[in-house]
This record gives C-alpha cells, structure tokens and sequence, in this order.
C-alpha cells in the first residue's frame, strides 16, 4: 500500500535494475524509438501505466465514499429505530405504596362520565362521598374532617399505650385522657366537682336568686362582680362581662400591648367535637376554617341563634327551650347543695327557678345587644390601624361618663380589674406607661355595660356570672347531665336524633386541645428533620420564588412596591411540623412547668391547664414576641400569622392525603396549594396591610392600592355569581375576597413552582391508572380531590357564614381563572371551566 502513497499525478512504476558491467553490444542508436526499444532508456511513467493507476485510485475513493454513505445511513436508520423505540417504550410506572394508594383515593374519588371542562369539581370528586360516607356525627365530612378523626384515633391509642419512659408531660397527658375516660368516676361524683370550683371562686353553691324570699332587701346584699369576674379569669381563664388578652402591638410586632374590651374567651373549656375556637381580635388566617359542630354552650360567642329565625313564633320557642334548659341546670345545682331554705317546696321552688332562668335569658339578651354593636369588621383597616391607647384612669373617667349620663352610679372597674389579673404574675404594670388598647367600639360595649351593670340588682349579676360558669363546666361532667345539653340541642336546632361522638375520641380531642403540644409526642418522627422537612422547605423556597416572579410580571404594582413585596418574600418565616427544640431533653417540662394533673379528677385537670395557661400569657407581657407557633403539630390545619409575617405548617399537614402522594405533581397540588395559599394571604385585601415586619401599617403605594381594589371587583363579581342549589342562595363574594385571592395565587404560585421543579428533576413517573394523564393534569386533579367532600344542608348554610367559599367553589373558581387548566384539559373557549374573562392578581 505505501506504493500508492506519493504525491502528485504520477507513481512510480516497478523497478530495473542493472548489473554493473554491462557494456553496449550494439551500434549508436539514431532516435528516442530505438534507445527505448534497446532498453537505454527507463521509461519515468508510461501512458499506460499512469491511466491503470488514476483508475484504480478513483476507484478507491468511490468505495470509501460509498462505505462512508452506508455508515451515515446506518446511523440515521438506526437513530429512527431508538427514537421509535423510546415513543413507543412503555412509560415508567411508579409503583411505591404511596403512589398506589394515591392512585387508588383518585381512581374512588373521580367521576369519568362528567366532563372537566364543564364542572372539574364533578369530575374530581364525584364519587367521593360514596367511598367516604359521612360519619352521623358529622354535618360535614371532607378530608380535613378525615385527618383530624384519623389524628384523633392515632392520639387516643397512644394514650393508652403502656409506654415507660415518656417526658413527664406526656405521662400527664395520658393521665388526662385516663381521667376524661373514667365515666364511672364522673357519675359518681355527680356535680362535686363543679361544686368546689364555684368554692374556689367564692361562689355560692346555688344562687342567691333563687333563695330569694318577697321580703328580700337588694340593697342590703353585697355581691362584689368585679371581683367574681377577676377569679373567673385567673382561675378558669375564662372572660365574663370584659374581655381582656395580652396582644401584639399592631404597630409594633416586637412588642406585647394589653387589650380589653367586649368578652373574648366564653367557653375555654374543649368541645366535644373537634373544632378550634376562633378569636377574632387575632390577625390570623387558616387554611380551612371549620364550623364548630357542637359546642357545650348554646349560646356562641356573638352569635345569637334567634337572629337566623325570622319566625317571630320560632323565636319564642327557641326561647323557652333555652329557659327550661337553665331551669333545669340551676334545679340539678339547687337540689344538690343542701342550701335551700326549708320552707321552699317543690312547686314554689318551680316558680324560683323559672323566673331565675327568665331573668338570666332576659339579661343575656340585653348584654348580647351591647355586643353585637360591638361587632366590627376585623378586616377593616380601623379595626387595627386606629386602635386608641388608654391609661387606665383615661377609661374610668369615660365609663364614669356613661354611667352617670345614664343616671347610674360611677364605681371603680377597670384598674382594679387588671390588678387583680396580674396579681398571679411576675409582672407589676405601670398604668402611667402600659396603656391599653381599646377600639371604639369596644370601648363603648365597655361603657355601657358599666352603666347597665350600675341599675342591676347584685343578686342578678351574680345569678349571670353563676350561670355562664357552670354552664360551660357542667357538660364535663355525669353521663345524665351531657344527655341534657345534647338534648335542648337537639330540639334547638331540629336535628332529630344526634349521634354523639364516641367517648374515648371526645377525650382524645379534649387532651389534645389542652396539651397538644404533649400529644404530638405520638406523631413525632425523629427523622422529620433529616427528610421531610427539608422537601418541605425546598417547596417553600420554590413558591415564594414563583410569587416573586409572578410580581415581578404585575404591571399594576409600582416598583417601589414590588420591591417591598420582594423584601416581605424573603423575611416570611416559616413554622414546619413541630419546633425545633420539640425532642431536645427537658425542653417539653419545661413548657407544661407547673402543671399538675391525676388520672382521676377530669375537671380539676382542665382547670388546672388554663391557670397555667393564664399565667403564661400573663408573664410574656414583659417579653418579645418570639414568633411562638399558632397552633398544634396534630391541628389539620395551616396558618398565617399576619403580625408575625409567618406562615405555620403543622405536622399532620405533612401527611397523606396533602403530602407524601409519591408524586411531585400530587405534592404540589395539594400541599404546594397549601403552602401558595398562605404565602399569598400576606399579599391578599387583608394581608397587603402588614408590612415584612408585620406590623399594620402603610407600605403600598396610594396608586398601587387603588389598582388593587379595582382589580378585586372581579373576585367579588365572579363568586357572588356561584349558587348553592340546595339552599337557593348566593355566595358572598366580599365577605370571602381575603381567600378567595389567597386560593388563586396559592393554585398559580404551585403550578410555576412545579414546573420549575421539573426543569430541575426531569420528567417523572406516570401514576397507576392515570398514564394517560400529563403531569400538569395530575397537578390540577390532586387541587381538585383537595377539596372532595359531603354537606348536609345545615352545613351549607354556616359556609354561607364563613369567610371560605364553599369547598366545591374553591376548587372551581382557582381553576376557571387559570388558563393553564385550560390547556391542559384541552377546554374549549367559553366552555364553564374556560370562560372568556378571567381574574388575576398575582
């Protein structure tokens, strides 16, 4: 082959060689002719010779070209064959235990015959309530509700675990729940234990108005109500006639403020369903805010159930339910205490106590007026923004005012009253410099209620305080007396026969509102830290991202603004599962230090939570604020803290059916919405007041505001247009603005972050049943089965009342303002689900 190998046209040819002595033999030649053909002469490269090689090297070069061209068809023959391979490659399943069993609530849950692009709802959620069946004592079942009863069942067997080397407070936990078990106990002791309660508040074991005789002397009997209602706080934390709490400076959120006002806290005591009480002097919002299902008291703060009745005759019959019930109540109290008088028969006692519970019921209804003027919009900018500071003597001279105004007579309340509460803290006030917050109105309920107090008998005061506190306790205690309250429910409210909740889930919920922070202990992973909460806060970090992106895009906002809306982003907190120092040694006895609870006096144990309690609240006022959690790790349930800028995830949220479905698309459908809502309640009509400090105060600019307003009119206008058909009505589309905007932008705040996290992590796994579905309609569908749920009618009608919009129209109206739904179910234009007009803000 080397031959071949020069360069040039020409190759040269074999070789002749000579021998030395070789001589010529023949004459000279004449011409070229003959000395070549006598051999004198080498031919360099003949004719001949040069064309037999250029051929041969064409030749070669076609086959190599050739070859070449048969290679490059190979590789692209071969390159169709495995993109071909890859099309037609079956997709990757995921087949881990969570993504089956998220397959399988989906597969349960989803109505195939309803069209999406009609109603997502029906086709998410259709045959839902078939696979979860409402419970009988629930009015509403969703799978909120689901999670705190499985929370709940978790709860209570732990509690009766045999476990040895628990933290004290957890071993007092269980006693708790030993003692609320104890139902043979409970009626043994009858009404005992009320009674030593009212002992220790020096109150009468019946009351005096009903020992009173014709020739009874009001102004000779001394009944000292201030001091009732101070031991009523301290001892019960319970709030009667003035409502008092240790509150977060509106302005300054470093700082605590005192606040009085209308009463707070009536019922302290848990319910025996399971729902948190709401305080609405708190700037705080949940994710799902549940309607309480049953309360001990009929009566629940500031809500008058009369009011709902437009039957003047319904009204008279609720009212004289609600008499004989009291009657009832103050007989079992007056029979038991062996403190009658003894020429008090039966008949004539009969007579006592139904003009005693009339008299109650009547005073009740006059207080309830004052409050229900008292009540205010707690998302309107005077209800934190323009807050009045009092000294304490500044509010004296005004109640003085009042009272005397109203021909009544002026004593002194409010210096004694908050003398009285602190004397069982370590903190001394100075009342030139610790002034009080009072609101207006509230400082009008104050006012007046002192005049009104100013012309009551003492004997009627004192049968008020007396009822409203053995009210709440009485329900704690015998099997009969709980019979009675369910009851006058019953015929209350027309609901025929209640199912109650079982016992042994009541006290599981009862000790985990007192100590939920003890009960947590059941749920506890220690490697929470090490792997879930680390994906939980790559999550966060992405939606608060996608929100700052989202703002970044908002032509309504001005650039200071955004800036500012850029810095609140990044200072927002976040409070995930438990707290950090949860499972550090000691640190748990060190938060119940002082309590002292036995597995056999139930409501001395209640008592003595809410003393501990109280003095707590009553000590930190000298304090920082240190961001403390909103609520429990076991609370199905997630919160902002506008005063705080932080936004608190407990534990069980954490948990499937919001977290932990085997996808990345079901994750951020669900928990992802989760987290999108609360990031943007610190941006809503509400949130936008609290600056990254949280404090209340003006941070947008006038024009930026203005645009806002004017773009929330479509949120008003489009979910006032749903309709309940049930019920015949409207959705308030004002009332639920704040959350309404805050289920929208949590929607579009999850969907960016998920495709950001995609770009990072590739295309993931299809689920079992659903390969045919993309992962951005895996994303929409897990929104949707969010909100699956059943709705008595009764129901429906407290959602009316709530700042939510019903559960079907939180899916609904998120979705039909986000276009990429559209897109992704392929919904043609102006169908329900793709309308023609859109609400966005963020």
């Amino acid at each position: 082959m080397h031959a071949w190998s020069g360069e040039g046209g020409d190759i040269m040819g074999p070789t002749v060689t000579r021998t030395g002595s070789a001589k010529a033999s023949t004459p000279p030649l004449k011409n070229g002719n003959d000395l070549r053909e006598s051999g004198y002469l080498i031919a360099v490269g003949s004719r001949t010779a040069r064309f037999r090689r250029k051929h041969k090297n064409k030749m070669l070069l076609i086959v190599l070209l050739f070859l070449l061209l048969l290679l490059l068809c190979l590789v692209i023959v071969m390159t169709v064959l495995y993109v071909k391979q890859k099309r037609h490659k079956p997709a990757r399943v995921c087949e881990t235990k969570e993504c089956l069993r998220s397959a399988a609530n989906l597969a349960l849950s989803i109505d195939r015959t309803a069209d999406p692009c009609h109603d997502f709802y029906q086709y998410s959620c259709g045959n839902w309530a078939e696979d979860h069946p409402r419970p009988d004592t629930y009015r509403s079942y969703d799978w909120f509700r689901d999670k705190q009863s499985k929370v709940y069942t978790v709860v209570r067997d732990f509690l009766t675990r045999n476990i040895s080397g628990l933290p004290k407070p957890v071993a007092q936990a269980k006693d708790m729940f030993a003692a609320c078990m104890d139902t043979d106990t409970l009626d043994k002791l009858g009404i005992k234990p009320v009674q030593e309660i009212l002992e220790l508040l020096d109150f009468p074991l019946v009351p005096t108005y009903v020992n009173i005789t014709d020739d009874f002397d009001y102004d000779t009997y001394n009944f000292d109500w201030i001091e009732a209602v101070i031991k009523v706080k301290t001892k019960l934390r319970m709030d009667v006639l003035i409502g008092f709490e240790i509150f977060t400076d509106p302005r300054n959120s470093s700082v605590y403020r005192l606040v009085m006002g209308s009463p707070e806290t009536t019922n302290p005591f848990p319910s025996m369903h399971n729902e948190k009480k709401r305080h609405v002097r708190t700037p705080q919002k949940s994710f799902k805010l549940s309607t309480r299902e049953f309360d001990e008291t009929f009566f629940s703060p500031h809500v008058k159930v009369s009011d709902n009745k437009k039957d003047d005759d319904d009204d008279e019959k609720m009212a004289q339910i609600y008499r004989l019930f009291y009657a009832e109540l103050i007989k079992l109290f007056a029979l038991e205490s062996g403190n009658l008088k003894d020429n008090v028969n039966e008949t004539e006692l009969d007579l006592k106590l139904v003009k005693a519970s009339t008299d109650y019921y009547s005073m009740y209804d006059d207080l309830y007026e004052l409050e229900a003027d008292n009540d205010t919009d707690t998302e309107s900018e005077s209800a934190y923004l323009n807050i009045p500071e009092y000294t304490v003597d500044e509010i004296q001279a005004h109640t003085d005012a009042v009272v005397e105004n109203n021909n009544g007579t002026a004593v002194p309340i409010w210096k004694r009253y908050l003398e009285g509460i602190f004397n069982i803290s370590d903190v001394t006030l100075d009342y030139e410099n610790d002034k009080i917050l009072v609101s207006n109105p509230d400082l009008k309920y104050m006012s007046l209620m002192a005049a009104f107090l100013s012309k009551v008998p003492p004997a009627k005061i004192e049968l008020y305080i007396w009822v409203k506190v053995v009210e709440v306790m009485a329900a704690h205690t015998t099997s009969d007396l709980k019979q009675m309250f369910l009851r006058s429910y019953e015929e209350i409210h027309s609901t025929g026969k209640t199912v109650p909740v079982p016992r042994s889930l009541q006290c599981a919920s009862a000790v985990n509102d007192l100590m939920g922070m003890a009960v947590s202990y059941a749920i506890a992973d220690p490697y929470f830290f090490n792997v879930t909460k680390p994906k939980v806060q790559i999550m966060l970090h992405e939606m608060k991202n996608a929100l700052a992106h989202l703002v970044g895009k908002a032509k309504w906002m001005d650039d200071d603004t955004k800036l500012a809306t850029y810095q609140k982003i990044i200072q927002m907190k976040t409070l995930i599962g438990f707290p950090d120092w949860y499972l550090e040694d000691g640190r748990l006895e060190e938060y119940y230090q002082g309590i002292d609870l036995k597995p056999d006096t139930h409501l001395k144990n209640m008592v003595s939570v809410m003393q501990l309690k109280i003095k707590k609240a009553l000590n930190k006022f000298r304090e920082g604020n240190n961001y403390t959690w909103a609520t429990d790790p076991t609370e199905v349930n997630a919160y902002h803290t506008f005063q705080e800028n932080t936004i608190t995830v407990p534990m069980v949220m954490l948990q499937h059916p919001f977290f932990d479905l085997g996808l990345d698309s079901l994750n951020y459908g669900s928990l992802g919405t989760v987290l999108g809502h609360e990031i943007t309640h610190g941006f809503d009509n509400f949130g936008r007041k609290f600056d990254k400090n949280g404090n209340f105060l003006p941070w947008w600019s006038n024009e930026t505001v203005e645009s806002f307003i004017n773009m929330t009119q479509c949120f008003v206008d489009q979910y006032s247009s749903f309709r309940l058909p049930e019920l015949g009505e409207h959705i308030d589309g004002k009332k639920t603005l704040g959350e309404n905007i805050a289920d929208n932008g949590g929607v579009r705040e999850a969907l960016a972050a998920f495709k950001h996290h995609l770009r990072k992590t590739g295309p993931e796994e299809k689920l079992p049943g659903f390969e045919h579905m993309t992962s951005e309609q895996l994303f929409f569908l897990s929104y949707g089965n969010l909100w699956c749920g059943i709705s008595t009618k009764e129901s429906l009608k407290a959602d009316l009342d709530d700042e939510h919009s019903p559960q079907q129209f939180r899916a609904k109206g998120a979705l039909q303002n986000n276009e990429e739904f559209a897109r992704a179910f392929h919904c043609p234009p102006g169908s329900p689900m793709n309308p023609h007009t859109r609400c966005i803000i963020f």
